[in-house]
């Protein structure tokens, strides 16, 4: 049977995606799912985690004040957006952490199976879409670049969206299960590559390198995505590899023969420092991203201008740093300076106890919150789109000390020491 971790996993994965209609409202399936199974897990028993309250209390106060900072904003055209989707969200947190809380060591290793099944399913809809491409439509342009989408929309959202899948199964302590991973990434490179998820195999093999000290691993990643690559090169330089080269160059050196993706990552950043200084570093109020009028910035313009797209990804920044400044302001980037130093202690701790340390709970866990913080400067999409909602869970299966080895004090060292 499955757990509702693994519910939580797939539902944030894959299930996303897919809209339903309700009311005359889009929403997420996942967010469907979660209204209804979340309902009935929780009906079950009434008890939540002392540490589930506290956080959802803190969490309540804050969506007040931002109503309140929202309604006296430079823009309110969104407080209907607000006062509808925030219970929701309020719910979906709560799910989260109650899901991370009641969470066993058994549900942390099934995301192993989990995971795989989720990569199965995404590639055979690679594969359906090879064969039967009339079915997408939408992803004609993608494919014409020699990419495929899949369950997705476009290739950055496979990359946010799968690669914690990957660096679950690349964790694990079993060769097989690694080999897997590795298998798994070099399909999504050969058959749904994107910027996005190049940036994420670097900086996945930088955080295995200097973090977790797995040279060996990192190495051999780099080797094999370096020969991918010159295979790529080799049989067609100007469909694999030259694309990919566009968007990096056009975020490094921006000009005037600029691509949308480069864009779109360059106005996420312009719009977030444009709303800190309009909102003098309070913020826009959560969720009111993208309210009329929209920051007046170069990317914005030069999108509008070049490609006729100047409300292009205007309410979700494109990545979720962008979108949580734009609309916390000052307090979202201390939000995020906790959750880096959180997650490095995490991986601290992780580091000491070495070969006989913490077991895969933890190495997984860590991977998970690294995911959140690396799609977070990347590409990511809004709360209700898998990587908040799963680092939410997340970080509270991460939290309970005593589960989590990581967490714990280390009374071993502290007993084994010879009195004097």
């Amino acid at each position: 049977m499955i757990s509702m971790l693994q519910l939580w996993f797939v539902a944030n994965t894959v299930l996303w995606p897919f809209i339903v209609k309700v009311g005359g409202f889009s929403l997420g399936l996942n967010v469907v799912v979660f209204l209804v199974s979340g309902t009935v897990w929780i009906g079950k028993d009434w008890r939540i985690a002392l540490a589930s309250a506290k956080v959802l209390l803190a969490f309540v106060v804050y969506v007040f004040l931002s109503f309140l900072v929202a309604s006296a904003g430079p823009c309110n055209d969104h407080l209907q957006k607000f006062v509808l989707t925030m219970p929701i969200l309020l719910f979906l947190v709560l799910i989260g952490l109650e899901v991370g809380n009641r969470a066993t060591d058994r549900d942390w290793f099934n995301l192993q199976r989990t995971a795989s099944w989720v990569l199965v399913v995404a590639f055979g809809a690679f594969f359906v879409e090879m064969i039967l491409p009339n079915m997408f439509p939408d992803q004609a342009g993608y494919r014409a670049e020699g990419k495929l989408s899949g369950l997705f929309s476009e290739p950055s959202h496979v990359a946010f969206s799968l690669f914690p899948c990957i660096a679950i199964l690349l964790v694990a302590k079993e060769k097989s299960t690694r080999q897997k991973g590795m298998m798994a990434l070099a399909g999504l490179l050969a058959l749904s590559r994107s910027s996005t998820l190049i940036v994420f195999i670097a900086v996945w093999i930088i955080y295995r390198l200097y973090v977790q000290r797995k040279v060996r691993q990192a190495v051999i990643a780099s080797l094999g995505i370096g020969l991918l690559i010159a295979l790529g090169a080799t049989i067609n330089y100007d469909r694999f590899i030259m694309p990919t080269l566009t968007r990096i160059m056009g975020v490094a050196a921006p000009g005037d023969d600029n691509n949308v993706s480069s864009l779109v990552y360059l106005q996420g950043w312009q719009d977030a420092l444009f709303n800190l200084q309009r909102t003098h570093g309070i913020g826009l109020g959560l969720n009111m991203m993208g309210c009329v009028p929209l920051p007046d910035v170069p990317a914005r313009y030069a999108l509008g201008q070049q490609f006729g797209l100047d409300g292009l990804n205007a309410e979700d920044g494109s990545f979720m740093f962008s979108k949580i400044v734009s609309e916390a302001g000052v307090g979202g980037i201390v939000l995020y300076v906790w959750i880096i130093w959180w997650w490095i202690q995490l991986e601290k701790r992780l580091r000491h106890y070495g070969k006989h340390g913490p077991n895969l709970v933890a190495t997984t866990q860590t991977a998970l919150i690294f995911c959140f913080v690396a799609s977070s400067f990347i590409r990511s999409a809004n709360y209700f789109n898998g990587g908040f909602l799963l680092w939410i869970a997340t970080i509270a299966g991460a939290s309970k000390w005593k589960q989590n080895p990581l967490l714990q004090p280390r009374l071993s060292k502290i007993s084994s020491t010879p009195r004097k």
